[in-house]
């Protein structure tokens, strides 16, 4: 049986907590399921386990790094191990080395490079793998006794900061400050690293779901924009909870997902006519996104995102 080590994204997913579906802290709204999911999946013919529970890396096939540990990296060059992967999950706005240009100075030490990134895929050295999702459920249509309960418009992110010309934290923070200005309570915000003394700020939530469920509408940008291939768990963890995305990201998400699931942001000139639109939606219209949703939740279209594809 081969053996597969796994450096985590961060320390407190050693011991194999990558893998603990049980730790709800740490798989909040499913976030490690798919690890656990492959794991199991592949247990008949491969060992894999987080990086630590290997005492002589002499004994470990392959490794793959979702974090670039360079201590790490060299012990695993001395001791011989015969393969080392890497994934660059996080855009250069969170990760400056995954830009095409920084990647190139570490690709010689591994060999594959997976990434998202449509634009630098050469099955070569680099080659392509979504973020995994687990998609566990179908979503009820509300009634329009529940739609008209629902307030507008929710967003739940960190306060984060870049200086990359691509960046969409500042789009955010457009869209929180139009609603901070405002009167009314259509728009609330959860997240760490907000004001408390934020007008729309409710705190921070440990499941997204239990947010999403009170709205009909949830701001979906990604990280980064001007890029292909960068879709992340954001927009699916709108779709399972039942809230309709205002999405901005990935330049070919239709190659992904139709556009009949999600409201596109670029679309629309100003935050004042993004508004005017959503508060003007009909039940009917809204729940025509709910079962477009639905139909991708069923199609095999979606297991572009599963470690099953």
């Amino acid at each position: 049986m081969k053996k597969i080590g796994i450096v985590p994204f961060y320390d407190g997913l050693l011991n194999n907590k990558l893998f603990d579906i049980t730790d709800c802290n740490l798989n909040a709204d499913n976030l490690i399921t798919p690890y656990f999911e492959i794991k199991e999946k592949l247990k008949d013919t491969y060992d894999i386990n987080t990086i630590d529970k290997y005492s002589d890396l002499q004994d470990v096939d392959c490794v793959l790094f979702f974090y670039l540990d360079y201590k790490l990296l060299l012990r695993c060059i001395k001791n011989g191990v015969k393969k080392l992967v890497y994934f660059a999950w996080e855009p250069e706005v969170v990760d400056e080395r995954h830009s095409k240009k920084n990647l190139k100075k570490i690709e010689s030490f591994f060999d594959a490079i997976m990434t998202w990134n449509d634009d630098i895929v050469d099955n070569i050295k680099y080659f392509k793998i979504n973020y995994p999702y687990f998609f566990d459920k179908l979503i009820s249509v509300c009634t329009i006794e529940e739609f008209n309960k629902k307030k507008l418009l929710v967003n739940i992110s960190g306060n984060k900061f870049s200086s990359h010309k691509s960046e969409l934290y500042s789009e955010r923070l457009k869209v929180i400050r139009f609603y901070e200005q405002g009167c009314g309570d259509t728009f609330e915000l959860y997240g760490r690293g907000w004001s408390k003394g934020m007008r729309t700020f409710k705190g921070e939530c440990l499941r997204k779901s239990d947010v999403y469920r009170n709205f009909k509408f949830a701001l979906c940008l990604e990280n980064m924009c001007n890029v292909n291939g960068y879709i992340t768990e954001k927009i699916f963890d709108c779709f399972i909870s039942g809230v309709v995305p205002v999405y901005w990201g990935a330049n070919n998400v239709l190659n992904y997902i139709p556009k009949e699931c999600y409201i596109d942001y670029p679309k629309f000139n100003n935050i004042c006519e993004l508004d005017n639109f959503l508060s003007s939606m009909t039940y009917q219209d809204y729940v025509k996104y709910i079962d477009n949703i639905n139909w991708y939740l069923q199609s095999s279209t979606k297991d572009l995102f599963t470690f099953v594809h």
